[in-house]
């Protein structure tokens, strides 16, 4: 029969005139409960199913002796120690209450998704453990699958885990040894490697190590082979300061010996490479105050085709990187920024330079207590346009000062229309004017003719005649910008609750109807063709902004009376117990009263009336999405663009995608019809299947295909994928990457995690 040995306790103790060694501990009381309880010297001694409890922490075993003197309490046979939920299994142990020290032999325990096991484990300090020749894995199977193998292994949880001669075991067979391992629990650390093949790279293995450097401050060593460039190194750095972590940098240094750097896997024409090609970034935010920071954007490359050929991650998105550095105060009413930019890349790139820019930018606020409300931008700088070598086009320079300030007057009639007219005044000087010019010029060739029938020679003349355009420079210019117009819209609503379908996913349906419009004014007082573009209207398929200053290429600024008129609808619907819109159609076009010109910028579509533009969403079931934007020549000549994506999962185990890109007519981009399409399909608990292919129409290429082929190894991810692209002209890129990922810790890498993001070209691993 089970007794509580702290009772028994006591009264024996009294019994004996004795004190009571068996007390409370912190306030806390010790219970025992054991088939069999006795006392021997004052010390407590449980035998047979016994469970100890205190605070948090349960103890179980077959054999316990308690000494509330010292507060030891020493456990033999089948122990579980259950601690801060963490548990903790073995042979043999000693703990003491007080310390909160742990002694054991033979143990294994866990935290989740970790396990771990070990001839001795003991604590260090109040949270944190010494395993000697111990064994760690994430791996839940009777026979681990993987695990590492350390002379000694220091547990922190949620925090590291540092190893010491350490080897690496998949299944029963060691891969790699160690010395020292280093891995964050938190953060992705330790080893990566990344086995591959590609056409531009020929076979590669890519190679990190990351290790800490301080307190949220990390960093990886790279070591690449190609077969075909060569070998490549360099050090990347995160670092992370602050509970809210507002500042931040990242720091990327790559170097490669490039053996072929004439390899050109496109169409275009390649320029002549050096062999040492580099690439140095530094991206970095730091607060100086709680309102100012600095941040700084920093690329050199070593040369244009860098990106292209070994990140093509970053070259997709930006292939002419910044080169940055600003001081920002921030106010809730406005804020002040002081700009440098420099374009370090000039011999390969265009860019405008700014030699500094000072910015103030006012956020719309109410003006004097009125019921108007005031918002502006004020700016002064040094600019210069630079162009690459061998560009047409000359480089242009030019002192701005550009002040904009804008008055609104938010009105609602009777709750249901709303109108805000607005007025807006700008005025923006320019130290020097310019504009660009065809110039026909004639050369005078001379050359030598010679008779075939007589040997004699004679001196002739060829005149050759060719259009160059030519910059003409001015002086100081000075122009006057006026603007006005207002917006109106009103909504309107109703409810049908007999509409009622599962299968279209319906509970009931709501109509909300907003007609809209915008009107805008906008006088310039020069020709934006005279002044020299620095922040200039790229040419696009959508329309640019009627408001300002959202409305923000300043040199591009032309006079201009344009109405956009648009209705936007929404059908809503009740779904799990809150109301999510069903369908959103957003229609609108412009009526141009008087059309601006831009200056230099090629307009796609110059008649009165702009493309009908309609933007639609639809959602009626929550594993279906459909979206549409879509822009027709209806009212008056045009281009037709249409992008259209649809997403479902008809059952649980296969997703597709299916998209479309349609443009047609668009004066400055080809036409284009290409068709994407994407799938995964979960044949089983173990396979998976994956392919994502994009087809053009209009050339009848298979521009990209993508296949990918997982695999489920309990503990383990394997990936095996393979990727072809179509660059034209019979140029094609191939290759072949097989990965492997820890399912239970995606963020995190053991010894080798191989990471299938690490194929960012010069950035292996996950990003900030």
């Amino acid at each position: 029969m089970r007794i509580f040995l702290v009772c028994a306790a006591l009264l024996l103790a009294g019994m004996a005139g004795a004190r009571a060694q068996f007390s409370s501990f912190a306030d806390v009381p010790i219970e025992i409960n054991a088939d069999e309880t006795r006392i021997e010297g004052g010390v407590a001694i449980a035998e047979r199913d016994v469970v100890i409890r205190y605070g948090t922490v349960l103890i179980y075993a077959d054999y316990a002796q308690y000494n509330p003197d010292t507060r030891d309490v020493l456990v033999n046979g089948n122990v579980r120690i259950y601690r801060d939920g963490q548990l903790f299994t073995g042979d043999r142990a000693l703990y003491n209450l007080e310390t909160k020290r742990l002694d054991a032999s033979d143990f294994r325990g866990e935290f989740t998704p970790f396990r771990f096991a070990g001839d001795s484990l003991s604590t260090l300090g109040n949270n944190a453990y010494l395993i000697k020749d111990g064994i760690f894995s994430t791996s839940d199977n009777s026979k681990m699958d993987y695990f590492v193998k350390a002379k000694t292994i220091r547990v922190y949880p949620n925090d590291r885990v540092v190893f010491s001669d350490v080897t690496l075991y998949v299944g029963r067979t060691p891969i790699f040894w160690f010395p020292y391992v280093y891995q964050s629990l938190n953060k992705e650390q330790g080893f990566a490697l990344t086995p591959g093949y590609t056409s531009k790279w020929g076979a590669f293995l890519l190679t990190t190590y990351t290790f800490p450097l301080g307190e949220g401050w990390s960093a990886r060593l790279r070591l690449d082979l190609m077969s075909e460039r060569g070998v490549g190194g360099g050090l990347e750095s995160d670092w992370a300061n602050g509970k809210s972590a507002r500042d931040w940098g990242r720091f990327r240094f790559y170097a490669v010996n490039d053996q072929s750097p004439a390899n050109n896997d496109t169409q275009l024409n390649r320029e002549e490479i050096d062999r040492g090609r580099y690439r140095l970034s530094l991206q970095a935010r730091q607060y100086l105050t709680e309102d100012i920071y600095a941040s700084v954007d920093i690329n050199k490359l070593s040369d244009a085709r860098f990106l292209e050929d070994f990140d093509e991650g970053a070259f997709r998105k930006n292939p002419n990187p910044d080169n940055s550095i600003a001081l920002t105060y921030w106010n809730e009413d406005y804020t002040v920024t002081l700009l440098g930019r420099q374009n370090l890349n000039d011999d390969n790139f265009d860019g405008t330079e700014r030699l500094p820019e000072a910015s103030l930018d006012t956020k719309r606020q109410s003006f004097f207590k009125l019921p108007v409300f005031y918002e502006g931008s004020t700016s002064a700088g040094y600019l210069r346009r630079n162009y690459a070598d061998g560009s047409v086009f000359e480089d242009y320079e030019s002192a701005r000062v550009d002040s904009f300030h804008q008055w609104t007057l938010p009105l609602s009639i009777k709750d249901k229309v709303t109108i805000i007219p607005r007025v807006g005044i700008r005025g923006t000087y320019y130290s020097d004017s310019g504009r660009y010019e065809d110039l026909t010029i004639t050369e005078t060739i001379e050359k030598e003719l010679r008779d075939e029938d007589t040997g004699l020679t004679d001196d002739a003349r060829d005149e050759i005649t060719r259009t160059e355009r030519e910059l003409q420079g001015g002086g100081s210019i000075f122009r006057p910008v006026f603007n006005a117009g207002f917006e109106m819209s009103f909504k309107m609503s109703k409810a049908y609750e007999q509409v009622q379908s599962r299968a279209l996913g319906l509970d009931g349906l709501r109509h909300v109807v907003q007609p809209y419009l915008n009107f805008a004014y906008t006088y310039s007082g020069e020709d934006p063709t005279e002044i020299l573009q620095f922040d200039r209207l790229n040419p696009s398929t959508q329309l640019p902004s009627l408001d300002y200053p959202q409305f923000n290429s300043i040199d591009s600024i032309d006079t201009g009376t344009i109405l956009r008129l648009g209705t936007r609808q929404r059908w809503q619907t009740r779904r799990d117990n809150q109301t999510v819109n069903w369908l959103e159609w957003n229609t609108f076009f412009d009526t141009r009263f008087d059309q601006p010109g831009y200056g230099l910028t090629l307009v796609a579509d110059d008649g009165t009336f702009s493309n009908i533009f309609n933007r639609i969403r639809w959602t009626p079931i929550s594993w279906m999405a459909f979206d549409m934007q879509a822009q027709l020549p209806v009212l008056d000549s045009g281009f037709t663009e249409v992008n259209t994506r649809v997403s479902f999962m008809p059952y649980q185990d296969l997703r597709l995608s299916v998209g479309d890109r349609y443009l047609e007519g668009h004066p400055t981009f080809p036409d284009s019809n290409l068709l994407d399409f994407g799938a995964y399909w979960r044949v089983n608990d173990h396979w998976g299947f994956g392919l994502r292919e994009s087809y053009e129409f209009d050339s009848g290429t298979l521009e990209t295909q993508r296949y990918e082929l997982h695999r489920d190894l309990s503990s383990w991810i394997a990936t095996l994928g393979i990727s072809i692209r179509d660059n034209g002209g019979g140029q094609e890129d191939y290759g072949v990457l097989l990965t492997f990922t820890l399912k239970d810790l995606p963020g995190v890498r053991l010894p080798l995690s191989l990471d299938p993001e690490g194929l960012a070209g010069g950035s292996s691993g996950k990003s900030k």
